[in-house]
């Protein structure tokens, strides 16, 4: 797999930032964590090899200056279709190109260029893919996390998007034959707002764009197990297109050891938690997704965001497991203790670990 990014950034003698949505004021100290350099994560070619892709943050105020780039490949100039969507934390430009091994591509910006030989997408469609961003997870969550699926759901790829982990020699160690690692080095953006993180919808769009051809993306984070008859789950996948689940929390009951993993919980919470469900979802059904949504172009609306409570499976949830965590939010209060005698024991996914 090619996971080499091709990354248009701007430079930062420029003094061109990209303004944060203004939806939400953000401190000095959040403005730090925002990605105001970023103008796309990586550029490249389908799949297909009929169209080169270039996924980004939202432009919002340097849409224009995006659009007005000129750009050629093999040295002519090139249409390109941008749509700056910041509703979605998305930018995404579009371009017809000749079907081959390779092109030259150069983007001509008014104060700088990009240039990139980009190679011909070989990577083969059609592939149950499991994805997910990670940042200083403990390795052997990861590593339980990607054989979990690939096990249980017949996943054939897994994908992990590395936030910039301290410890990224130790997974790639750890992964080696299980998952395959890209660097995605991007500000995550400030905890705890929504309109300017953009990091995690952007890494799911490149996967859907990039790896997903006539594919099944599986969005899951590390400290989440799905639990699902395969059969059931596969058929409702492809009635549905898009099949949203719901979870339950599993919290801490007992001191943690000093190595554990989600099989060294057994407790969960009664009820489900009725809110940021996780999907499966075809990449032939969709056009954008996030975190917890999807959405197909609607020729009146733009974009129509699919409905859970219509889409949800009958009889599939994910765990949601509270202390695998880095704790990098402890204002959420992820490995407070909670009390065995009010959970209720789930050992599903202690009885599909692999052997």
């Amino acid at each position: 797999m090619n996971t080499t990014l091709n990354t248009v950034r701007l430079p930062e003698q420029l003094g061109l930032r990209r303004e944060p949505s203004a939806n939400e004021a953000l401190s000095k100290n959040e403005l730090e964590k925002f990605d105001a350099l970023t103008l796309f994560y990586d550029v490249f070619l389908d799949q297909a090899g009929k169209r080169l892709v270039a996924i980004g943050p939202p432009a919002n105020n340097l849409a224009d200056y995006v659009a007005a780039a000129k750009l050629t490949i093999d040295g002519r100039a090139q249409r390109f279709k941008f749509r700056d969507l910041p509703d979605y934390k998305l930018s995404i430009l579009e371009a017809n190109v000749a079907v081959g091994t390779h092109c030259l591509v150069e983007f001509s910006f008014a104060d700088f260029k990009a240039t990139f030989q980009l190679n011909r997408n070989q990577e083969a469609r059609g592939r149950r893919i499991l994805a997910a961003i990670s940042k200083d997870n403990a390795p052997e969550w990861v590593a339980t996390w990607a054989d979990f699926h690939r096990h249980n759901y017949d996943i054939d790829e897994v994908i992990v998007y590395d936030n910039g982990s301290n410890n990224i020699d130790e997974l790639r160690h750890t992964l080696r034959g299980k998952a395959q690692i890209i660097e995605w080095k991007f500000p995550y953006g400030p905890p705890g707002r929504r309109f300017n993180k953009f990091a995690q919808p952007g890494a799911l769009n490149h996967c859907l764009r990039k790896f997903c051809k006539d594919g099944t993306l599986f969005n899951f984070d590390i400290d989440e197990l799905l639990i699902a008859d395969k059969k059931k789950l596969f058929g409702e996948i492809n009635r549905n297109g898009t099949l949203y689940l719901d979870s339950y929390y599993v919290p801490k009951t007992q001191p943690l050891k000093h190595h554990y993993t989600h099989y060294d919980f057994k407790f969960r919470e009664p009820n489900k938690v009725n809110k940021a469900r996780k999907f499966v979802c075809l990449e032939n059904s969709v056009d954008i997704i996030s975190q917890h949504n999807t959405w197909k172009k609607n020729p009146i609306l733009n974009y129509r965001r699919t409905k859970p409570e219509k889409l949800e499976s009958r009889h599939a949830y994910f765990l949601h497991f509270l202390a695998i965590t880095t704790n990098w939010e402890p204002s959420l209060g992820k490995l407070n203790m909670a009390s065995e005698s009010r959970l209720q024991m789930d050992i599903s996914h202690i009885e599909k670990k692999p052997i």
